[in-house]
């Protein structure tokens, strides 16, 4: 029995990319066209959030001869794609974990993304808000848990996790301000 089963009596739930990866096997794979597999591979490497705002995704030349495909993802809003954007390398690292490998993520805004009762956050995104500044005590948080990460991916995790920190601080400023 794990800790999740001790303390609320049930298993974990499960993450909707290891149904995927459970369905999709090898042989269901080899009959996918190259987009097909690209989508399986996002679904299967990211988490709940990324799903959940993802409209759609397809594979593009690389801009490069030889090089490995651009994996384009429509997402539902202009916040997630640049949210999506500043995870840039974590997305290609966790693809490449799962053995899908392209050379480049690019995040587009899609024009049909929106599900119904979005408007209320389309029209807040068209104004940009400005995200607080970090605490010196978040700061140096940001900075113990990417310590121990390869410089090659340090500085660009850091700004991410210091990024979706700061928009955790906006949204709870938010949420305060309509009670």
């Amino acid at each position: 029995m794990n800790e999740w089963e001790r303390e609320f009596g049930s298993k974990p739930p499960e993450r909707v990319g290891s149904l995927v990866g459970e369905v999709v096997n090898d042989r269901m794979a080899a009959k996918m066209s190259s987009n097909q597999r690209a989508a399986a591979a996002w679904y299967r490497a990211n988490g709940d959030r990324e799903h959940k705002h993802t409209t759609g995704v397809f594979l593009k030349r690389a801009r490069v001869a030889g090089a490995a495909p651009i994996l384009g993802v429509y997402v539902d809003s202009h916040v997630m794609a640049t949210d999506f954007g500043v995870n840039k390398d974590i997305y290609l690292a966790r693809l490449a974990n799962i053995g899908f490998a392209v050379s480049g993520i690019e995040f587009i805004v899609s024009r049909k993304g929106y599900r119904a009762g979005k408007a209320r956050e389309v029209a807040k995104e068209s104004a940009p808000e400005v995200l607080p500044e970090l605490s010196p005590q978040e700061a140096v948080e940001v900075e113990s848990l990417t310590a121990q990460l390869p410089d090659a991916i340090r500085e660009n995790a850091s700004k991410a996790i210091a990024m979706s920190l700061r928009r955790q601080k906006l949204e709870k400023t938010q949420n305060r301000k309509q009670r």
